[in-house]
């Protein structure tokens, strides 16, 4: 009886192994029996015709014969696509419709419409790859000064990893920054996607400011903005036009996160915010996530990351921040360029030698009606062997020949302290004469360098050293007062040396110099610690939940976005 199942069986086996069609899906399961899809190999000139170098390595490496057999990987794939608008692309650039077309019909597909299939598949998830890893657009053909290092990432390494070890899901998902600011910018994302359309919410179409407390026919208008927006909780006086408490308080809510100077009073910069809509803050944080793709995936042990459109600094060090400053940054004729670098020494009472843009565009139009700007700015006229030249001598046809220099000075443009990095725009941080422009919330005041609220504090934690520069003797040495204390001191003792002398005999003749008069001497620090620097500019993201938003001070989003869409 045994014999005679064990023979059924047999011919049972063989007779299902004829009828089931070859095309079985990899790793799929009849019984206790696993079906291998037999590999179709795909015809070379298919591929080399595409004239596209990736996709024909990657085939080529795998002797042109399909590779996307798994429907895990498949599904893997397919689900990235469908969740990349999370990351603010575009599910339609890796022909979502078509691959989902294909597959919902992948059982039916002749051998030709699956090779087919699996080149589309191949192409999309190298697309993809690219896309998450450095960004759909390059910055360096979209902006000169942008001087960010390309990254370089090798799709097909990516994919043949993930299909190797069926863990595309993981190496789609390490291909994506994983700073937390990037994750906020996907959550601020999440967050606009579930704000309902506005509906008949009028622009705010103001010319003048509204003070506290008085009346205004716009605020119902502003109320209903506040409210959408969930700075303003009641809904029970919108209608009413009286600028009241409840309303200004939500002003400054509203005016605190998106960077603005927290008064409650609705002037231009927060009618110019409260008219954004939610779409275009939508565009905003996908232009602002297409930035961070292209900025750094990973981070030095000891870094200074500054937010140009924040206007701030922050020193990050074993992943704590432990320090912050605000900064001055250039305007929008003479931006701040985005760059990454690394820190090489801080010059303690810098001169200032006055660079080529500032020249032409400030100093020889003011210098050509008047030659006391030279004394009024402090600059001294130098040739090329360093001999001064009277401004009276000075004559705009010969200008390019000298250079101009504030002597160090806590008053000189650099004012006592700069920090060097190298980078081609001739930028560095700094202190400044203008201190007052950090009680400002709109800091784009520069020529393009970054001025520094405390950079004296900063110098500290950059030395890192409290036995040969704690923060008072870098205090004392960029302080032209200490200098004279000391001398006043010294003048002392020489004093009351020669009384003595002279008590001792009153007809000594006693030569008497004056002392020199004290300066400030420039004295470089070279900085031991590796610290890197990352300019960088972005103007979204979320804290704890609220939305954040700064002012797009170069006007660079809309532009993005509208290069993103086509």
């Amino acid at each position: 009886m045994n014999k005679f199942f064990s023979v059924l069986f047999l011919t049972f086996f063989a007779f299902f192994l004829k009828i089931i069609p070859n095309r079985f899906e990899a790793n799929s399961t009849f019984g206790a029996f696993t079906f291998y899809q037999k590999n179709s190999p795909i015809d070379s000139v298919l591929v080399l015709n595409t004239h596209n170098n990736l996709l024909i390595d990657f085939y080529r490496k795998k002797n042109f014969e399909l590779v996307w057999n798994s429907k895990s990987d498949r599904d893997a794939l397919l689900q990235e696509i469908a969740n990349s608008e999370n990351e603010g692309l575009e599910p339609r650039d890796y022909n979502q419709e078509t691959l989902q077309n294909f597959e919902k019909n992948r059982a039916t597909l002749s051998d030709s419409l699956l090779i087919n299939y699996d080149i589309a598949l191949t192409l999309s998830a190298q697309k993809l790859i690219s896309h998450l890893s450095k960004g759909k657009l390059n910055p360096k053909k979209l902006y000169r000064n942008w001087d960010l290092e390309e990254r370089t990432i090798s799709e097909n390494a990516v994919l043949d990893e993930g299909l190797k070890n069926s863990t595309l899901k993981s190496s789609l998902e390490n291909c994506k920054p994983n700073h937390w600011i990037y994750k906020k910018l996907k959550s601020s994302l999440r967050l606009l996607k579930q704000y309902p359309p506005e509906k008949s919410i009028a622009l705010v179409n103001l010319k003048e400011r509204i003070l506290p407390n008085t009346k205004n026919n716009y605020i119902p208008i502003i109320k209903k903005r506040l409210n959408y927006w969930g700075d303003l909780k009641e809904k029970d006086t919108l209608l009413i036009t009286f600028y009241n408490k409840k309303t200004q308080e939500a002003v400054k809510a509203f005016q605190a996160r998106h960077g603005l100077k927290v008064d409650a009073i609705i002037g231009r910069s927060t009618i110019e915010a409260l008219n954004f809509s939610r779409n275009q803050r939508i565009e905003q944080v996908i232009a602002n996530l297409e930035r961070w793709r292209w900025f750094s995936h990973t981070f030095e042990d000891n870094y200074l990351l500054i937010n140009i459109p924040d206007y701030s600094i922050v020193a990050v060090k074993n992943n704590d921040t432990i320090l912050s400053q605000r900064i001055v940054v250039g305007r929008e004729t003479r931006m701040t360029p985005v760059l990454d670098s690394k820190l090489t020494n801080i010059n303690l009472n810098p001169n200032w030698t006055v660079p080529p843009t500032i020249l032409k565009e400030d100093i020889y139009p003011e210098a050509k009606k008047n030659r006391n700007v030279f004394k009024k700015k402090g600059l001294l006229i130098l040739d090329n062997e360093n001999n001064e030249i009277s401004p009276y001598d000075w004559k705009i046809e010969d200008a390019s020949q000298y250079k101009y220099v504030q002597k160090p000075s806590r008053n000189n443009s650099l004012g006592s302290m700069k920090i060097n990095f190298p980078n081609r725009f001739s930028v560095y941080l700094h202190d400044t004469n203008h201190r007052d422009f950090f009680d400002y919330t709109f800091r784009s005041l520069s020529s393009g360098c970054v001025r520094l609220q405390k950079p004296l504090e900063m110098a500290t934690y950059i030395l890192n050293d409290t036995l040969k520069w704690p923060l008072q003797k870098i205090k004392d040495t960029t302080d032209i007062n200490y200098y004279n204390k000391l001398q006043r001191k010294k003048q002392m003792a020489i004093d009351l040396k020669n009384s003595r002398l002279l008590a001792k005999n009153p007809f000594l003749k006693i030569d008497s110099k004056p002392l020199p008069k004290p300066e400030l001497k420039t004295i470089v620090v070279k900085i031991k610690d590796p610290i890197y620097l990352h300019l960088w500019y972005w103007t979204a993201w979320e804290t704890n939940g609220i939305l954040q938003f700064r002012e797009d001070i170069y006007c660079l989003d809309a532009d993005l976005y509208s290069k993103l869409k086509y």
